[in-house]
C-alpha cells in the first residue's frame, strides 16, 4: 500500500517498564539499597528511584494526555510495554532460594511491598479513554537464572535487595530476560508464558513486543513469531548487534523492514527528560522535535521512546518534570500536525491502508486510507450486537456488523465506531 507517510506524520509513543516492580518499592528500600553497587552506579542515580506506578500516576498521565488532539482530531495514546509478573518473594526464601519453577505473582497483582491500591481501576479507566495501550514487555524483566544463582551464592548485594522486595544487584544489572546467557530453555518458557498471562490480563493477546534490556538473539525471534509475536520494536538497540551505530543507520534507511512474517519499527527516538539537563540537547523536546520532522522527511513514522522512570518516581520533583516535558513535547508535536498511532496501527496502515484500534470495550477508531469505498471487514468484538458511527462524517461511511464481523465503507478519514450491548 502506498501510504503518504510524510504527509500523515504519524507518531508512536513508546514508553517501556510499566507494570515493572522495580527498582525500589518505597523510599525506605531506597535508603538501604542506596550504596550497593548498581545503586551507586550512573544507571542507578538515574535508575534508582523508579517505583511502580500508582494510581493517581496513571490519573495524572491520562490527564496530560487528554490535553491534547492530534492532526486527527483524537488524543494521544501511550503504548504502555507492560511487564506482567513479578518474584513471589514470600516463595523464594533463604538461605537455599529453593522454587523451580520460579514462583510469580501476576499483574495487576503485586508483592506486598508493591501494592498500589486503585491501580487496575486507573488502567482499565485509560484504556477506556483511548490513551492507554498495553503491549508486551516481557514477563518478569529479570534475566531469573543470573539472579537465583546469585541469591544461592549468598551475593551479598542480591541478598539484601531481596529483603526489599527488589531484584537489582549485579547480577541482574549485566544481563536481561532474554539474553543469549540465559538458558534457551528457560526463554522459551518465559516468553510463551508473559504472552500467556498478557492475554489473561489485557484480553487480548500482543500485537507488538519489546524485548527487556534490548537484548535478544535470534532463536527469540523465531519463538515470538510463533507465538503470533510478529512485531518488534527497538531491533536497531539490540544491546549485543555488532557495530551498533551502522545497524542504527541501516535500520533508518531499510525501514519499512518486512523479514517475512517479521515487522520491525524504525529506530526509535529517546526521550528522556529524567536524564538530565546535560543529556537535553541529545533527548529533550527540542531534539526529539528535529528527530520526529527527520523521520517524517524520510516518509517514516517516528517513533518516540520514553521510559517510565521519567514520570514515575519516588522523587516527586521529577515526576513533576517529566511530565512537564512531555506537556512541552506533545504541545510541540501537536503544532507540527502529529497524528498519534501505534504499533500495530502503523503495521495495519503499511500492510493493507487501514487499521483498526479497540477503544477499551466501548468501541474501535478505525484510520481508512485506502481505495474509497472498497469494503473491508474484521470480527466484532465478543458480545457486540450491533455497531454505529460515533466520531467522522456520516456521509462517509456505511458500516455494519453481520455474522459477527463488522464491514465497514468509507471515504479516507478516521472514523470511531460504538458497539451496541444485547
Amino acid at each position: 500500500m502506498n501510504l503518504d507517510w510524510r504527509r500523515l506524520k504519524a507518531v508512536v509513543l513508546e514508553s517501556d517498564d510499566w507494570g515493572l516492580c522495580a527498582w525500589s518499592p518505597d523510599d525506605q528500600a531506597f535508603r538501604v539499597l542506596a550504596d550497593t553497587p548498581v545503586f551507586r552506579s550512573n544507571v542507578g542515580a538515574r535508575y534508582g528511584g523508579s517505583t511502580l506506578e500508582r494510581a493517581e500516576d496513571v490519573r495524572e498521565m491520562v490527564a496530560t494526555l487528554l490535553e491534547f488532539r492530534g492532526g486527527d482530531g483524537f488524543p494521544p495514546v501511550l503504548q504502555a510495554n507492560t511487564v506482567v509478573a513479578a518474584p513471589d518473594y514470600v516463595g523464594l526464601t533463604p538461605p537455599g532460594f529453593e522454587a523451580d519453577p520460579m514462583p510469580l505473582v501476576d499483574f495487576p497483582a503485586t508483592p506486598s511491598r508493591w501494592v498500589r491500591p486503585g491501580l487496575w481501576g486507573e488502567i482499565s479507566r485509560a484504556r477506556e479513554a483511548g490513551v492507554w495501550w498495553p503491549e508486551l514487555h516481557g514477563l518478569h524483566h529479570l534475566p531469573e537464572r543470573a539472579w537465583l544463582t546469585a541469591l544461592r551464592r549468598g551475593a551479598s548485594d542480591a541478598r539484601r535487595a531481596h529483603e526489599q522486595q527488589s531484584p537489582i544487584c549485579q547480577a541482574v544489572d549485566g544481563s536481561g530476560e532474554y539474553a543469549a546467557a540465559e538458558p534457551i530453555e528457560l526463554r522459551r518458557r518465559n516468553l510463551g508464558l508473559a504472552v500467556e498471562k498478557f492475554t489473561a490480563v489485557f484480553g487480548r493477546p500482543p500485537g507488538s513486543f519489546c524485548p527487556p534490556d534490548y537484548q535478544w538473539d535470534s532463536a527469540l525471534d523465531d519463538d515470538a513469531v510463533r507465538l503470533g509475536l510478529s512485531t518488534f520494536q527497538g531491533r536497531s538497540e539490540r544491546a549485543d548487534a555488532p557495530l551498533p551505530l551502522l545497524s542504527r543507520t541501516i535500520g533508518r534507511y531499510r525501514w519499512p523492514d518486512l523479514s517475512g512474517k517479521r515487522f520491525s519499527l524504525p529506530p526509535r527516538i529517546a526521550f528522556e527528560p529524567s536524564a538530565g539537563p546535560r543529556e537535553a540537547a541529545r533527548v529533550g523536546v527540542e531534539a526529539v522535535r528535529r528527530s520526529v520532522r527527520a523521520a517524517w522527511n524520510l516518509g517514516q513514522p517516528a517513533i518516540v521512546s520514553t521510559h517510565r522512570v521519567n514520570y514515575v518516581h519516588l522523587d516527586a520533583k521529577r515526576q513533576a518534570n517529566g511530565l512537564a516535558q512531555l506537556r512541552d513535547l506533545l504541545a510541540a508535536l501537536v503544532e507540527d500536525g502529529a497524528v498519534f498511532v501505534t504499533d500495530a496501527e502503523v503495521h495495519g496502515l503499511l500492510e493493507h491502508g487501514w487499521s483498526e484500534r479497540a477503544i477499551g470495550a466501548r468501541g474501535a477508531l478505525v484510520r481508512y486510507y485506502g481505495v474509497p469505498r472498497d469494503p473491508v471487514r474484521w470480527p466484532a468484538p465478543a458480545g457486540a450486537s450491533g455497531v454505529s458511527l460515533r466520531e467522522g462524517k456520516a456521509d462517509d461511511v456505511d458500516v455494519r456488523l453481520d455474522s459477527g464481523r463488522v464491514e465497514l465503507r468509507a471515504n479516507v478519514g478516521e472514523y470511531l465506531l460504538e458497539w451496541a450491548q444485547p
